[in-house]
């Protein structure tokens, strides 16, 4: 399963963050529902800092390879990691940062 399978699609329908989290649950000790709970505040720039939050759910699961997370995920939006910028001044859309983030986890766990 990816990521992008449950973003927005019937009928799962999660947002960006519930959608990194859903697949990565386990990261986060985590059971797939509560993972959803726990990050359905956090999509349309709602996530601290306004990060995009496919982003912040990645970098919750790995916080010991936040930076990296971070890093790997400006390469495809021009630079930029606030919801907000991402959509204004990168055009990257919300399918494809959640794809990337789903790219850049599979890479550092192997899943």
């Amino acid at each position: 399963m990816k990521c992008t399978d449950t973003f927005r699609t019937p009928p799962y329908r999660h947002n960006c963050a519930q959608a990194v989290a859903y697949k990565y649950a386990k990261l986060y000790g985590l059971e797939p529902d509560e993972a959803l709970e726990r990050f359905a505040g956090c999509a349309a720039g709602r996530a601290p800092g306004g990060l995009c939050g496919a982003l912040h759910a990645a970098q919750c699961a790995l916080p010991d390879k936040a930076g990296l997370i971070e890093d790997e995920f400006k390469k495809a939006t021009n630079g930029h990691v606030t919801c907000a910028d991402i959509k204004t001044k990168s055009g990257t859309p919300c399918p494809v940062c959640v794809m990337t983030i789903d790219c850049i986890l599979e890479k550092l766990t192997g899943e």
